[in-house]
Parts: structure tokens; sequence; C-alpha cells
């Protein structure tokens, strides 16, 4: 089996990642300007910028518009374990899995959730509305809707595959709201609605409609991320 060679942008984040870790740069400090550390690493602009665009995604920096690239001041938790960088290919696979399962699951669902699932999903609908409402990205509440509609199909192993990859969906889930929320101020009542119209074809027990909706969303949303990642 041949090794496959990392990417330039994944070894400079890396790069970044130990310097960090080393206590070389604190939390805190801002980045050298893209051109510097191009010229440091003798790299394209473009895969600085795709190095950033990681450590975003990983909730390692911040970009603060006309200022520059800042370490977080609260490194997200566990910090000190090995980073896997989200790469263009990794979110396609993710979406790819997603689809197969989760349009699955939403059919599934829309046929054997009772009282109590429904109250499930329909809580954590609300809540992806509140945190919406105040502004945060509310990608655990996102989660939590998604799973819930993979518990409501009463199959374990469906719940089980969808947790297998939930750290990688949670980070997707979390770039694609920032994005959403940040650069396209009007789909906040979008992210709501595509995610009222699968709860409401599940409580209605219309299975080609929630699979549609279900399968629509999923597509939207790794369109958002292909395009900005």
């Amino acid at each position: 089996m041949s090794l496959q060679r990392k990417k330039v942008y994944e070894e400079i984040a890396e790069l970044i990642l130990e310097d960090i870790k080393s206590g070389e740069m604190e939390p805190g400090d801002k980045l050298p300007p893209i051109a510097e550390m191009a010229q440091t690493h003798k790299v394209s602009s473009a895969s600085v910028r795709e190095a950033l665009n990681s450590l975003k995604v990983m909730d390692v920096i911040e970009v603060k518009h006309g200022q520059g690239s800042f370490i977080k001041e609260r490194m997200p938790l566990g910090f000190e374990q090995n980073f896997e960088i989200i790469t263009h290919s990794d979110i396609e696979n993710l979406l790819d899995l997603r689809k197969i399962i989760e349009v699955g699951s939403a059919r599934e669902a829309s046929q054997k959730a009772g009282v109590s699932e429904l109250q499930e999903i329909k809580d954590a609908l609300d809540k992806m509305w509140t945190v919406l409402e105040n502004n945060e990205i509310g990608e655990q509440a996102d989660y939590e809707f998604h799973i819930s509609i993979a518990e409501a199909t009463g199959n374990p192993l469906l719940v089980n595959l969808l947790e297998d990859v939930s750290d990688t969906m949670i980070r997707t889930m979390k770039e694609t709201r920032r994005i959403w929320l940040y650069e396209e101020r009007k789909s906040i009542q979008k992210i709501h609605d595509e995610h009222k119209l699968i709860y409401k074809a599940i409580e209605a027990g219309a299975e080609e409609d929630v699979a549609r909706h279900m399968y629509n969303h999923l597509i939207g949303v790794e369109e958002v991320l292909l395009q900005h990642y």
C-alpha cells in the first residue's frame, strides 16, 4: 500500500498547531499576514488560506475582519489530542454517507416515530431556533435534531453509524452555520425552515416528502461547504 502524501496546506496547518502546542504562539496572538506566511514557508498564498480555513473549522483560530487572524483565547475541548484536518474529500465523503443513512432514517422515522420520539425531534428543533435567535452557531442542537431522527427509527445500528462520525458531523455543521449566519444573514430563517419541513413530514408520516426534504437539505449543506471551503 502506498503512503498518501500530505497536502501543502495540511502541513502548514500542522506547523501552526505545533507552534501553539509548544507555546511559541499563545492564545490571543495574531498570526502573521498571509503573504508573509507564504514567503516564510515558500508556498502560495492560496495554500496558506486553505490552512487557515482548516484551523478555523477546528475552532483554533478566528478571523477578525480588518484585523487579521488570531489564535482563539479558549482552545477547543481536546486540543491536547491530535486533530484531523477536514479536507475537501472528507466533506464529500461525509455528506455522501449522510445522504445514504439519513434519507433512509427519515423515511423509517416517518413510519415508526411515536409521541415521545416526535417530541424529542421537536425539542431539538425548538432548541435550534432559540440558539439562532441568540445569534449563536447551534451546531450541537443541529446534531441532536439529526440523531433524534435516527433514534426514532428504533434501530440502534443507524444511531451507531451516525455516532461514529459525530465529531466530523458537528464540525462541518458548525462551519456550515457560520457561513449561513455571517455571510448570508437571510439564511437564518432558511436553516430553521428546512429542519421544520423535515419534522412536519415525519409527524405526518409522509415518507416520500421527508425523504425529499432531507435529501435537499443535505445537498444544500454540501454545496455551501464545498463552495466556501
